[in-house]
């Protein structure tokens, strides 16, 4: 009988720690943020593959003007970016590995400031990101 016990105690620890590992190394977790307003759409995915996370940031500008340059922040990390190629149509991607990975949160709060080509002054604008997966 307490061999029997034994046993089971060991096959549940084992099934746990499988369970764990695969949870940990082998299962990938995505969440996606967006939010716009009436100048920018944004859209953050992140991805997190065992231990290592990524993620990537697709900025949209809805504008009339042109977009000459842009530097922007995330809320509560306070990571920032700027940009100053976007192409014709507003349109930036970026996308890095191994730079961390958002999913702590519901909610984002982007920040972007930008200069558009040939008027003087910078505008600003903040965008709520909801966390939709």
């Amino acid at each position: 009988m307490f061999i029997l016990k034994k046993k089971l105690i060991w096959l549940c620890v084992v099934t746990v720690l499988i369970f764990t590992f695969y949870e940990v190394m082998l299962k990938t977790k995505t969440v996606r943020y967006t939010g716009e307003n009436g100048d920018w759409s944004v859209e953050i995915n992140a991805k997190l593959a065992g231990l290592e996370g990524s993620h990537s940031i697709k900025i949209r500008y809805k504008g009339s003007g042109t977009v000459e340059r842009a530097d922007y922040r995330i809320f509560p990390d306070d990571y920032e970016g700027g940009y100053p190629d976007f192409d014709n149509k507003g349109n930036y991607y970026w996308a890095c590995s191994d730079c961390g990975y958002y999913d702590q949160k519901d909610e984002l709060l982007f920040f972007i400031a930008w200069e558009e080509r040939g008027k003087a002054g910078e505008k600003a604008g903040f965008i709520d990101l909801k966390r939709s997966r």
